[in-house]
């Protein structure tokens, strides 16, 4: 299964790439209140979420979507760490005893530097730290 948030479409490309590569379905993480599509109108919002360190609600995901034992989990960045629709997801789903596969989308941050926050928010998963798209 791929799981991922994508505020301005970066991160579901990437998201339907690996698809395309391992079959394996999609699941976009639907935040209750939506992001503008626009990176430049959500900016606001998101600026306000990462001095706040509010988590938005995000709608739980269908039993089906968490039976595999390997995720995919694809998130954007925001302020130098993970997406806090993301951090919303994995503090409504339990995703103990999966491997989890990470991969982000930014301009400027890497994936280490949402490591602790992932491991923090799945602390009973296996993170695949090595996992990079552009090997599939």
């Amino acid at each position: 299964m791929i799981i991922y948030f994508s505020q301005g479409g970066h991160t579901k490309k990437v998201a339907e790439k690996i698809a395309k590569k391992t079959g394996d379905q999609l699941y976009a993480i639907e935040p209750v209140e939506p992001y503008p599509s626009k990176t430049l109108k959500a900016a606001p919002r998101i600026g306000r979420e990462i001095a706040t360190q509010t988590i938005p609600e995000v709608k739980k995901a269908p039993v089906d979507v968490l039976s595999d034992d390997v995720i995919y989990l694809g998130y954007p960045m925001f302020g130098m760490d993970m997406a806090h629709a993301m951090r919303g997801f994995l503090q409504v789903n339990d995703l103990s005893g999966k491997t989890i596969k990470p991969f982000m989308t930014s301009g400027v941050s890497t994936l280490k530097m949402s490591l602790k926050t992932l491991k923090k928010l799945a602390p009973n998963s296996v993170i695949d730290e090595t996992f990079d798209p552009k090997n599939l």
